[in-house]
């Protein structure tokens, strides 16, 4: 069944709905993921009801359940309201509370960077911490399923790429390592107005580009708040972890806050292409990929390749040593507000 008292179909999309779920009743696989491949749901239809937590913020252990418990109530709120897919809804009441900023987490709390998550039973008590809070997930699911007399989740947990989110809070995306420890963040600004100008003036790189015409870009050092944390060599970015330490490292995510019959990890494996033979990277994904849900690779080239193909980067790494020189070469801090208006993409071009 499809459609509501709100959201009523016409008759002939009401016939083509029967007919598509006559072929998936015949399929031998029904179900699919969203398209960032986290969240499994059925081919008739549903949604991908996700909440993010955000455990580095948090001051105790106790908090942290507590944000958890109170997410998971939350999403099965969010599933009683009215929708076009009401009885799949009302069938599954799935749900996927979700991570971000697992390293800053694991390395407050816990002192653990990357490789040392990697290795099971040296971080034993930071995995054993999530295979708890995924069990506060489900008890508390259940719990309030039971007080609005609605069905169990079919699924309670997942991480999503969580790219804008994320952003918000300067952390590392979802399950991803840390892109870069220093880099210039270019934005785009049209030549019709001065505002490039006034960077330049202040002494931040500013760009012309070709491609994009009366436009030119503008690059803010970033510094992650993951590189201020004073991990030293703990801190491994996704260029410097190997294919195989990536691997390991969803593995042990899935086991501990997957669990049995829940989502999946949404995860794009980067490394750099020049460090890893095809030989190398065919034996590894023989090894491991069968081993895991799901993941995406993007192997990357060097800087100089990617200067060389593409004339505007959003983000572009850059040593510390030129980091630091960039930023001592800006004679004063420059604060923009970027209202709705500039955010419309005018002339074609978008600052962002």
């Amino acid at each position: 069944m499809i459609g509501s008292k709100k959201y009523v179909l016409s008759e002939e999309a009401n016939n083509y709905y029967q007919t598509v779920s006559d072929l998936i009743d015949k399929t031998k696989y029904t179900h699919l993921t969203n398209p960032c491949g986290e969240i499994s749901l059925h081919a008739r239809g549903g949604y991908c009801l996700i909440g993010d937590l955000v455990p580095f913020f948090c001051d105790s252990f106790d908090e942290i359940k507590e944000t958890a418990r109170l997410a998971a109530r939350f999403l099965i709120r969010t599933n009683l309201m009215d929708s076009i897919y009401a009885d799949e809804v009302k069938r599954t009441n799935r749900i996927g509370v979700s991570l971000t900023g697992i390293h800053e987490f694991a390395f407050k709390f816990f002192g653990y960077g990357f490789r040392d998550l990697i290795d099971e039973s040296k971080s034993q008590d930071f995995w054993n911490f999530l295979g708890e809070l995924r069990g506060e997930v489900e008890i508390a699911a259940n719990n309030y399923s039971d007080l609005l007399g609605v069905n169990h989740p079919h699924t309670y947990t997942t991480i999503k790429p969580s790219g804008s989110v994320s952003k918000l809070f300067a952390l590392t995306e979802g399950a991803h390592l840390p892109a870069h420890k220093y880099y210039l963040r270019w934005v785009m600004f049209s030549n019709l107005t001065n505002e490039a100008d006034k960077y330049k003036e202040q002494g931040y790189p500013v760009i012309p580009l070709v491609t994009y015409p009366n436009t030119s870009i503008v690059g803010f050092p970033t510094i992650p708040l993951i590189t201020t944390l004073g991990m030293g060599d703990k801190l491994v970015t996704a260029s410097e972890a190997t294919p195989e330490e990536q691997y390991q490292w969803l593995m042990l995510l899935e086991k501990y806050w997957l669990g049995e019959g829940n989502n999946q990890v949404s995860y794009t494996m980067k490394f750099k292409q020049d460090n890893v033979t095809l030989e190398e990277f065919r034996n590894t994904l023989i090894q491991y990929q069968s081993q895991i849900r799901c993941c995406s690779v993007m192997p990357e080239k060097g800087i100089d390749f990617l200067r060389s193909q593409y004339e505007y980067l959003p983000e572009e790494e850059v040593p510390q040593n030129e980091f630091d020189s960039i930023v001592k070469h800006i004679k004063k801090r420059m604060d923009t507000v970027v209202t709705l208006e500039e955010l419309q993409c005018s002339n074609g071009v978008c600052p962002m």
